[in-house]
């Protein structure tokens, strides 16, 4: 990606288009950048194009000679109501320098990102103007947003994974402080699930736990939370939660959705599992919630299993 052109440069070169008579010279040294630039009047409410090079000529797919007094914000492709614009016009109209990351409408028509920069260029007519610059930021944007999703969902059935499930338990909790709104949180684990992937092949126990995955969503409100903690661990964050519901109603109703039969490649797999359930405010954070609904998971789990043994 060609690098951005500093806006000291630029201004300079504006002030040399001015000041000297070689016009057509900095104007050719202008048009040979890759960064689109132009030249903003503001005379009112109206914000017009007084010039562009060739760079934003084509950025705007216009001619230049039919760029001039032209709306810069549609020839620039911003989103309308992008907050980064809004932020920038704010500094504009205070006269002063601004940088933003906006929203806009690539030549395809499919959405992306851009850098826009803008400086005030004095000048001795009274008249405001600015220098503005663009840069394409949609493949680094789009690269960023990969990988912050890859840091914060697991791979496998791209549910949020435990740091994500931790940034949503403290924003939940904040809310709990706030208004007095009580959560819970499932911790769920799968019965013998080792077995079942010794058994069916990994393969096939991937496809059980998407499954899975895509049934405790469907389970849940779209404002709650389904994690994927590790291997056959998974985690339900219920927010807004009616005060009256206990703990021992919420697990029973998990199980129920995993009750029904899977079928995998003609097989049909059937899926138990053990869930602890904390009611907050029952632990101070994150850590202390999981730690807990860890507890009460394999307390039941404990407390199943010898029921089992003394009814054989």
């Amino acid at each position: 990606m060609p690098p951005t052109s500093h806006p000291n440069q630029i201004e300079r070169a504006f002030i040399s288009i001015r000041a000297r008579p070689e016009l057509d010279v900095y104007r050719a040294v202008l048009d040979r950048l890759d960064t689109p630039i132009f030249l903003l009047g503001l005379e009112g409410d109206r914000q017009a194009l007084i010039y562009a090079n060739r760079a934003f000529e084509r950025w705007a797919g216009c001619a230049a000679a039919r760029l001039p007094g032209q709306d810069w914000l549609a020839l620039c492709r911003i989103a309308e109501g992008d907050p980064g614009l809004a932020q920038l016009q704010s500094c504009m109209s205070d006269g002063r320098s601004a940088q933003a990351r906006v929203r806009i409408r690539q030549t395809d028509g499919t959405p992306g990102w851009a850098e826009l920069r803008v400086s005030p260029l004095p000048h001795d007519d009274g008249r405001e103007r600015f220098i503005g610059q663009l840069r394409d930021i949609t493949a680094e944007t789009s690269e960023r947003e990969q990988l912050r999703r890859q840091a914060l969902h697991d791979a496998l059935t791209g549910l949020p994974n435990r740091r994500l499930l931790q940034i949503r338990l403290g924003q939940a909790i904040t809310r709990a402080r706030d208004g007095c709104t009580p959560f819970a949180l499932v911790f769920l684990d799968l019965d013998r699930f080792k077995q079942v992937n010794d058994t069916i092949g990994h393969e096939a126990a991937d496809q059980l736990l998407l499954q899975i995955a895509r049934r405790l969503r469907h389970g849940v409100r779209a404002q709650d939370t389904v994690a994927r903690l590790y291997g056959d661990e998974f985690a339900l964050l219920l927010t807004s939660l009616p005060s009256e519901q206990s703990a021992e109603a919420i697990s029973h109703r998990v199980a129920a959705w995993l009750k029904q039969p899977f079928l995998i490649d003609d097989l049909r797999i059937e899926v138990t599992c053990s869930a602890g359930v904390v009611l907050y405010p029952d632990g101070t954070d994150g850590r202390h919630l999981l730690e807990s609904a860890d507890r009460d998971m394999y307390r039941r789990k404990r407390v199943r299993h010898e029921r089992r043994a003394v009814l054989a």
